[in-house]
């Protein structure tokens, strides 16, 4: 007999049921959110890769201005054309001020960064917090219909005086496919979560050592060494 068709097969009861379509509902929504997340990481994770190459690769600040305004949008674009932008107001409206104004647009532009690699961070983390419950209470929404499922058995049991097959199965039959239906929507959301997880710290670091290299290429046109 087919998983799937398990549940229309079987006298099952109206509470399992419930537990099986918000499980199914789940597990729809873990899909989902998994595989538009991943092609998202992706996305961004490819783009962080060409600017963090470009920003490398390229002394010119008038060139990696150009290159950068060309690229799709992306964190590590959007923190060169912060910083690139309060770089060029500052040039235009002091540009004889003295070394200690220019330090204090250094620690204004790290602060600058920082909050959008916060912002950054925020956005890539969406969708997290879905699987990380779905993926804690899955399984106890699956254990509540396992419940159920021994509880009809013992009362099927009960009312026939028997423990035939024919008897206790419906029972049974719920019970172990609602613990399967919690698994099925609990495992690949947990998988999932701990995968994203560890590329979203990975990406943090990129944009943090964007960041660094960022603020090392501004200081060399804003503070020439004393």
């Amino acid at each position: 007999m087919d998983f799937l068709t398990l549940p229309f097969t079987t006298d099952f009861s109206s509470i399992a049921f419930s537990v099986l379509a918000i499980l199914l509902g789940c597990s729809v929504i873990v899909w989902i959110t998994l595989f538009m997340k991943f092609f998202s990481l992706i996305r961004v994770k490819y783009l962080q890769a060409r600017a963090l190459k470009l920003l490398e690769n390229t002394q010119r600040v008038s060139e990696l201005r150009l290159r950068f305004s060309n690229m799709p949008q992306n964190p590590l674009q959007e923190m060169f054309a912060l910083g690139d932008r309060e770089l060029r107001i500052f040039l235009k409206t002091s540009p004889e001020s003295d070394y200690g104004h220019r330090r204090e647009l250094m620690d204004r532009l790290e602060r600058i960064l920082e909050a959008r690699i916060l912002l950054a961070e925020k956005d890539l983390n969406a969708g997290q917090a879905l699987l990380a419950t779905i993926a804690a209470t899955s399984p106890f929404i699956g254990l509540f219909g396992t419940v159920i499922g021994v509880i009809n058995t013992f009362m099927s049991i009960a009312e026939f005086n028997s423990v035939e097959l024919s008897v206790i199965s419906p029972g049974i039959a719920e019970a172990l496919v609602a613990t399967a239906a919690g698994l099925f929507a609990a495992i690949p959301a947990t998988l999932g979560y701990n995968l994203f997880r560890a590329t979203i710290r990975g990406m943090t670091e990129t944009m943090d050592y964007f960041a660094l290299q960022l603020l090392h290429h501004l200081q060399k046109r804003l503070l020439p060494k004393k």
